[in-house]
């Protein structure tokens, strides 16, 4: 045998191996699942609609017209055990696996128990298929609330009550009167707006409905729906692209932890906002974020926030380093670059900032992409400084972490997907004392150590929390608020198109 046919037989064989142990392995979870009926497991994948579930996914037109025929059949039994097998498994790690989405998704797929845990668990069920269904399914916050909004979508859709608008021909505003502004009352009613009366006259609670609308689709409120707009777009969107966007993130939920810590920060990316809970301190609030735009997305990620850097230095990034930065400096002569360094607070450091350079010493001209890394720019604390005064680091390896910033009117705008990836908060002081609860750095402690105007600090100091505080941001396109309103947002991150690819909808 030659060294290539070897080399194939080597590898067919591990195949071969790797195949028969996942063979195996699918073994044993059958044998486990013997003790449930054909008929339960069949009506399991219809109750699995109500988790946003296609049940033809799962039973098919031909395994119903086999089960009608003969519900004992052993082919049956086989197939139904081994879809009801991969019903629990994307219950619990979602149908689409988050490591295929690209670096955007910053997430494992979740593994899943062992057959004798299965075991034990179905037992604790009663051996019933919903209950064991039930087991794998979300219990967080995000995943409840949508649940409920895909609830009350299907239940306007089967009762033929999402219909088309009819045709708007003017612009509509406090006071216009017009036959198409009561079924416009209706829609905002069916989203949880306070609408209170359905008549053809635009109020002043409508117009407090639309400006949200407008918010949500990240532009000025002005409160008009004007015919052809973004708004009455929005207020058309038919049933199944709205019921296929709330299962998208349904799906996206099942990424997490079925249960979030009583203590936790979630970031809802697509709706730039943060809610912030720890029961201990009687603190569930939400504040504004701004985070990643589209060329440089925030990641949906799980991570936790272990220290608070009070005055932080800001290393500029590799990609605005070579994107942004060295476009600037090479607009200038070397007295400019040696003014705009000393102006912005910036200092140029070598890899391992053992040796700083003047800044027009550098040849800016000559350094590629991959000189990135050769050399720093760094920014001295103060409060001009990017990050602001206050910087959240968390573990991972990628450099996101939630910060200050030295732009807070921006929060004010809808759009709020401006950073470069990283998440600025809306409150940075209020995060910082919920987080430090427990420990020496109180707020007032907080307050006289970061920067005073003008002044432009030396070293940064960390202050480390009693208790990480676990994170966990996702790129959410719809969701039900704590206010009853079902809200929409566009896919500014393309992630509906790539989860479509990727899952049997």
């Amino acid at each position: 045998m030659g060294r290539v046919g070897l080399i194939f037989f080597i590898l067919a064989s591990q195949i071969f191996f790797l195949n028969a142990q996942a063979q195996s392995k699918q073994a044993e979870y059958l044998a486990v699942l013997e003790e449930l009926s054909v008929p339960d497991m069949r009506n399991t994948f219809y109750y699995a609609a109500e988790h946003g579930i296609n049940v033809k996914s799962y039973w098919t037109d031909a395994m119903e017209s086999t089960f009608q025929r003969d519900p004992n059949g052993r082919e049956l039994r086989e197939r139904t055990k081994l879809n009801y097998l991969r019903l629990l498994t994307q219950m619990n790690a979602g149908l689409v696996d988050p490591s295929t989405m690209g670096e955007d998704v910053r997430i494992s797929a979740k593994s899943f128990l062992t057959a004798d845990q299965l075991r034990v668990v179905m037992m604790a069920q009663g051996r019933s298929a919903q209950g064991l269904l039930e087991n794998f399914a979300p219990r967080n916050p995000p995943y409840l609330g949508l649940k409920e909004a895909y609830r009350r979508m299907v239940g306007f859709c089967n009762a033929g009550q999402w219909n088309v608008l009819p045709r708007v021909n003017k612009s509509l505003r406090v006071g216009v009167q017009d036959s198409s502004v009561g079924a416009i009352k209706t829609r905002l009613r069916q989203f949880g707006y306070a609408i209170t009366s359905i008549d053809n006259v635009y109020d002043k609670a409508t117009e407090a409905a639309i400006r949200d609308v407008q918010w949500n689709l990240r532009f000025k409120p002005d409160g008009v729906v004007s015919p052809g707009g973004k708004t009455l777009a929005y207020l058309n969107t038919g049933c199944v692209e709205r019921l296929r966007q709330i299962r998208i993130d349904m799906d996206k939920m099942r990424w997490f932890p079925q249960n979030f810590e009583p203590r936790h920060i979630f970031v809802n990316l697509a709706m730039s906002y943060l809610n912030l809970v720890d029961p201990e301190q009687g603190v569930n609030t939400s504040m504004r974020t701004i985070n990643g735009r589209s060329q440089r997305k925030s990641p949906t990620m799980i991570d936790k926030i272990v220290y608070v850097v009070i005055n932080p230095f800001w290393v500029v990034p590799p990609t605005i380093f070579r994107e942004d930065k060295l476009a600037d400096i090479r607009g200038m002569d070397p007295y400019q670059i040696d003014q705009y360094f000393a102006r912005n607070n910036y200092e140029v450091w070598n890899a391992a900032f053992t040796r700083k350079y003047i800044p027009s010493s550098i040849d800016w001209w000559s350094l590629r992409p991959e000189d990135d890394k050769l050399l720093y720019i760094r920014q001295r604390p103060s409060l001009k400084n990017a990050l602001g005064g206050l910087k959240f680091m968390m573990t991972n390896g990628f450099a996101i972490y939630l910060h200050d910033t030295n732009q807070r009117e921006l929060f004010v705008e809808p759009d709020r997907l401006l950073s470069s990836g990283c998440v600025r908060v809306e409150r940075p002081l209020d995060l910082a004392e919920t987080l430090l609860a427990g420990t020496e750095w109180d707020r007032t402690k907080i307050q006289a150590t970061m920067a005073k105007p003008g002044e432009v600090m030396k070293t940064d100091t960390d202050a480390r929390l009693k208790k990480a505080m676990p994170v966990y941001m996702v790129f959410l396109t719809s969701q039900m608020s704590s206010d009853g309103v079902l809200r929409f947002a566009e896919d500014t991150y393309a992630q509906s198109g790539r989860m479509l690819q990727r899952g049997a909808w």
